[in-house]
């Protein structure tokens, strides 16, 4: 399965990277020129209002591929302090805050560093006519790791929506744009089961392929059945979540967790360098 899936790695990286861009070229869009109904921010003596041009730029240049790493490090930084100014001055967690997006979008970012546009891309053109760089193969070499951490984070959030379902627990306090329910809180209440079990293992990650290609079919099916109906615009039917979800974890299910798992530790102690490398 190992190796059936993993070949499949470069290809979803590049719709990952591009369906990225596209959704985070939204919010420039919308700034910029009220995209799809939003709200304009022409303030430009502050600081808020250069989010728009840094969105859309940022988000084109993500979407071909050029300048990946550099583009991926400065969004991730305009999410960092979009989270910590926005949303968490309004609770703790992000389901509740309505800051999910931003940190979604800032850890996929933070990887992006690492993991690079991809063969297909203008960065992968460009790479093949030059030496590759000490900076880039060190960043490179981080890519494990990184999408490690990025593993860790989304399943944590991801399975406190599991919770809220069954219990009742994380309660929405705010929500982006005043866009109601979020799609995976709309779900039958027994996918919540799937949400804390399943985050629990990707979490830890042990069955981490198996457990990311589930959790991105029930994202994929909270997309489909909650968010669509609202509107074709992504951004409107506030389903940028439940896209990303599911493109991040289809991606995991064909590359795996990264190098700190519990899938790795156990093909590690099993003395196989071959699955250990498969684990990551």
């Amino acid at each position: 399965m190992n190796a059936a899936t993993t070949k499949w790695a470069p290809f979803l990286l590049t719709v990952l990277r591009i369906a990225t861009g596209l959704l985070f070229m939204q919010h420039g869009g919308e700034k910029l020129w009220g995209f799809a109904g939003g709200r304009i921010d022409h303030n430009f003596p502050q600081l808020h209002a250069l989010a728009g041009p840094i969105e859309l730029i940022g988000g084109l240049l993500l979407t071909l591929g050029l300048f990946t790493r550099t583009t991926a490090f400065i969004l991730c930084g305009e999410m960092a302090v979009a989270y910590f100014r926005t949303w968490a001055p309004r609770g703790f967690f992000p389901v509740n805050n309505g800051g999910e997006e931003a940190v979604l979008f800032c850890y996929l970012f933070l990887w992006f560093v690492t993991s690079g546009a991809g063969p297909w891309s203008l960065d992968g053109l460009l790479e093949k006519r030059r030496v590759a760089g000490s900076v880039r193969q060190t960043l490179a070499s981080w890519e494990p790791q990184a999408r490690s951490v990025l593993r860790i984070v989304l399943a944590f959030v991801f399975s406190l929506h599991g919770y809220r379902l069954v219990y009742g627990m994380f309660p929405q306090l705010a929500r982006r744009g005043g866009i109601g329910q979020m799609p995976l809180d709309s779900l039958p209440r027994f996918t919540g089961y799937i949400a804390i079990l399943g985050g629990a293992l990707l979490f830890l990650g042990l069955l981490s392929r198996t457990t990311a290609l589930v959790l991105s079919l029930q994202a994929l099916a909270a997309y489909v059945f909650i968010a669509m109906p609202r509107s074709p615009v992504p951004l409107r039917a506030g389903g940028n979540e439940v896209l990303l979800y599911f493109l991040v974890f289809l991606y995991m299910a064909a590359a795996g967790g990264g190098i700190w798992s519990l899938d790795y530790l156990i093909h590690k102690l099993r003395g196989s360098p071959q699955l250990s490398r498969a684990a990551a």
